[in-house]
């Protein structure tokens, strides 16, 4: 009996190492650093579509330098929602050497379900990356189209 039982525990115990090792290599938790000239931004990193189509959706607020960047996989036009969202956010769009190339300030939740996109001149962009902070941000921070971001 007492063989049986430990069988059972060992089973459990692997299945449970398995799952913890599955839910802690899950994109959604990449945390990663993001500068942007000398300012530093904690960022989560999503780069899966239902990662994306969720993004900032149902969390309460952001801290100061934090955000979320969407990485893509090839450079595109990619629209932001505000789908969910408690709080507004400013969005910028980066192309693929991590330039801003566009800005959307103070987004706020209200503008759902309209989509923002880079556009200048009435001319789309293509981005590579979105990067979501708290609304006043880049503003605050003094970063501005052109600047690039490490990461």
């Amino acid at each position: 009996m007492k063989k049986e039982i430990l069988i059972i525990l060992t089973i459990f115990l692997v299945i449970f190492v398995v799952f913890w090792n599955k839910t802690s290599q899950n994109p959604e938790n990449i945390k990663k650093i993001l500068k942007i000239n000398d300012v530093l931004v904690n960022i989560d990193v999503v780069s899966t579509d239902s990662e994306r189509e969720k993004g900032l959706s149902g969390r309460l607020s952001l801290a100061e330098n934090e955000g979320m960047l969407f990485v893509f996989e090839e450079e595109g036009y990619y629209g932001i929602w505000m789908k969910d969202m408690n709080f507004p956010i400013d969005i910028a769009w980066l192309n693929q050497d991590k330039k801003i190339i566009y800005i959307e300030s103070n987004v706020g939740p209200e503008t759902f379900p309209k989509g923002f996109y880079a556009e200048r001149d009435g001319l789309s962009l293509l981005s590579l990356y979105v990067l979501e902070t708290k609304a006043g941000f880049f503003e605050n921070a003094k970063i501005k189209i052109g600047d690039s971001a490490e990461f």
